[in-house]
């Protein structure tokens, strides 16, 4: 009877080992987190589901624009990205300043890694058209619509940024009728002209730099933030270092074009006419 009696004992015991072994176990793994809720926690954290390898950039997210730390400037570059593009982003760099730019389709396909410096380190970006060719770009409302569009993709699928800046080739006066104006603003792209032309086009040397300070001079008599149209080039990144310390000396913070700032353009008046004309 004794040993009926210690053989019961002895099992109730390890049934009890068992039982308490066993809720141990349960209560240690309902405190791991689920597996499908560890990936919906890291799960659409600013990345862009149409590209989910690039990062959803917001074009005007920079510390500086928040800074009041001088008068206003925009220099705006036409034309790249180009292979001196890099120069340019070095010296403003250098400087910490903001520029924008205004790219064209195929330029933006031929250096890809530097439209994606430009945006990584805060630069503005915005479209220019595809071929600059006045008679293809100008040939109809919808050839004009066709070519930002097209930049404007080309754009995103390179870094990921959907921006609506824009410049015509050769600027909105004459061949941006109104018409034109109109079917592009119903896009939603934001037209940007300039105030100051530094003919960086045309002056082979640093004369460019002259030209530019004396119209910025002129400018700021009216109140209005100079808007300067330069172009991404050698000659222009040759003496930009010149333009730089002027506008430093003079009280000037170059920045970007943010997608929220008042549009700039020419209007027409009497001026527009068709390109054939």
């Amino acid at each position: 009877m004794k040993k009926l009696i210690l053989a019961i004992i002895l099992l109730v015991i390890i049934i009890s080992l068992l039982l308490w072994g066993n809720h141990h176990i349960t209560g240690t793994r309902s405190q791991v987190t689920p597996p499908d809720e560890t990936a919906s926690a890291g799960s659409d954290n600013g990345t862009n589901s149409g590209h989910p390898n690039l990062p959803l950039i917001d074009p005007d997210a920079d510390d500086d624009e928040a800074v009041d730390d001088g008068k206003a400037i925009y220099l705006t570059f036409d034309d790249g990205p180009s292979s001196v593009s890099g120069e340019i982003l070095d010296i403003l760099k250098e400087y910490k300043v903001k520029a924008t730019f205004f790219m064209l389709e195929p330029h933006m396909k031929k250096y890809p890694e530097m439209l994606k410096r430009m945006v990584k380190e805060g630069h503005g970006v915005g479209m220019h058209g595809v071929t600059h060719d006045k008679n293809k770009f100008y040939h109809s409302e919808q050839t004009a619509l066709d070519e930002m569009i097209k930049g404007q993709s080309a754009l995103e699928s390179i870094t990921g940024v959907k921006t609506e800046l824009i410049r015509t080739p050769y600027g909105s006066i004459p061949y941006l009728l109104d018409s034109y104006r109109k079917v592009l603003n119903e896009q939603g792209f934001k037209l940007w002209d300039w105030n100051v032309d530094s003919s960086d086009w045309a002056l082979s040397s640093h004369k460019y730099i002259n030209v530019t300070i004396k119209q910025i001079k002129h400018i700021e008599q009216s109140g209005t933030t100079p808007i300067v149209l330069l172009h991404d080039q050698a000659v222009t990144a040759q003496y930009l270092h010149e333009l730089l310390d002027y506008l430093k000396a003079n009280g000037y913070t170059p920045k970007k074009i943010r997608q929220d700032t008042k549009p700039y353009s020419f209007t027409c008046y009497d001026r527009c006419r068709h390109v054939k004309e």
